[in-house]
C-alpha cells in the first residue's frame, strides 16, 4: 500500500488499526505517518512487514492515544525524518524480537501534558536514530532497553526543557544503548539514567548538570570520565 499520508484513528472519536503482516508488505508513505492523531490509533508490524514514511508520529494531538509495535526479526519502521512518541497525546512504540526502527531525531514526549513510551527488548531488536535522541523533551518521556536491545544516536538527551521528565533504563547483559557523541542527563528538566545487570551505556562523554546520577561506580558519569567544557544542545 502507498499513500501521500497516513492517519490511524483521525477524529476524536475515531478508532483505528492498521496491520502489515509477513515477508512482502508493506505500507509507504511519500510524507507523514500519524498513529492516535486526535482518536486512538494502533499500527502494527509483523513477520518482517515494514512501513516508512517522512516524519511519524505517534499520539499526535492532546488527547489521543496511539500505540506502535514493531515484532519479529526482518520487521522495519523507517522514518526518513522524525520520530514523535507523544507528540501532544500519550503514545508507546514497542520494538520487540528483533524488530528494527530508524529515524533521523527521536522525540520521546514532545509538548506539555505528552507521555511518550518506548521498549526496545529482544536480541537484535533496535531503534536507530542518525541525530539526536531526546527522552522527556517537554513531557513526561521514557526508554526501556531490555533482554538485549540496541539503541543508537549521536547525542542522547534526558529531561531537555525545563518540568520534563525523562527516565531511561538500561538492564541485561547485552543491552545496548551507543552515543557516538555526548549523553546529557538532566538538562533543564528531571533526568534519570539507570544501568544495571550487566547493560552497557556508552559515549564520548556524561554531561549531569542537574545531577540526577550519584557518582557511584554502576554510573555513566563514572564509566565514562570527565566531561568536556562548552559542548551543549
Amino acid at each position: 500500500m502507498t499513500a501521500a499520508d497516513t492517519f490511524i484513528g483521525e477524529d476524536q472519536s475515531g478508532i483505528g488499526s492498521i496491520t502489515v503482516n509477513s515477508a512482502g508488505s508493506s505500507l509507504t508513505n511519500i510524507g507523514d505517518m500519524n498513529v492516535g492523531f486526535q482518536g486512538d490509533g494502533t499500527l502494527n508490524v509483523l513477520n518482517s512487514g515494514a512501513a516508512s514514511n517522512a516524519n511519524g508520529t505517534i499520539g499526535s494531538q492532546a488527547g489521543s492515544v496511539g500505540t506502535a509495535t514493531v515484532d519479529g526479526a526482518g520487521s522495519t519502521w523507517a522514518s526518513t525524518g522524525d520520530l514523535f512518541i507523544g507528540y501532544g497525546g500519550t503514545g508507546t512504540l514497542n520494538i520487540l524480537n528483533g524488530g528494527a526502527v530508524s529515524d533521523s531525531d527521536g522525540r520521546v514526549a514532545s509538548d506539555v501534558g505528552s507521555v511518550g513510551t518506548v521498549i526496545v527488548s529482544g536480541a537484535g531488536s533496535s531503534w536507530t536514530n542518525a541525530a539526536t535522541l531526546a527522552v522527556g523533551v517537554v513531557g513526561n518521556g521514557t526508554l526501556n532497553i531490555a533482554n538485549g536491545g540496541a539503541v543508537s544516536d549521536v547525542d542522547g538527551v534526558i529531561g531537555l526543557a525545563s518540568n520534563s521528565i525523562g527516565a531511561v533504563t538500561v538492564d541485561g547483559a547485552g543491552s545496548t544503548w551507543a552515543n557516538t557523541g555526548v549523553v546529557l542527563v538532566g538538562s533543564l528538566g528531571a533526568g534519570t539514567l539507570t544501568i544495571a545487570n550487566g547493560a552497557v551505556v556508552s559515549a564520548t562523554a556524561a554531561r549531569i548538570p542537574n545531577k540526577s546520577i550519584p557518582p557511584a561506580p554502576s554510573t555513566l558519569a563514572a564509566r565514562l570520565g570527565p566531561q568536556p567544557p562548552g559542548r551543549g544542545f
